[in-house]
């Protein structure tokens, strides 16, 4: 299985916008940032947030 088949969607960006003060300690992944949530980490992808 590769990376590409696996997309596990949580919430959308409409529910919570993720970013400065949002209350997440954020993470830096590289090209991106990821926010730790309930014990696991968020990337944005598109309107919602996968699991990461």
């Amino acid at each position: 299985m590769t990376t590409h088949e696996v997309h596990a969607e949580h919430h959308t960006t409409d529910a919570h916008e993720h970013g400065d003060g949002c209350g997440h300690e954020a993470v830096d992944h590289g090209d991106h940032v990821d926010y730790i949530h309930d014990s696991h980490r968020h990337a944005r992808h598109g309107d919602h947030y996968d699991e990461h």
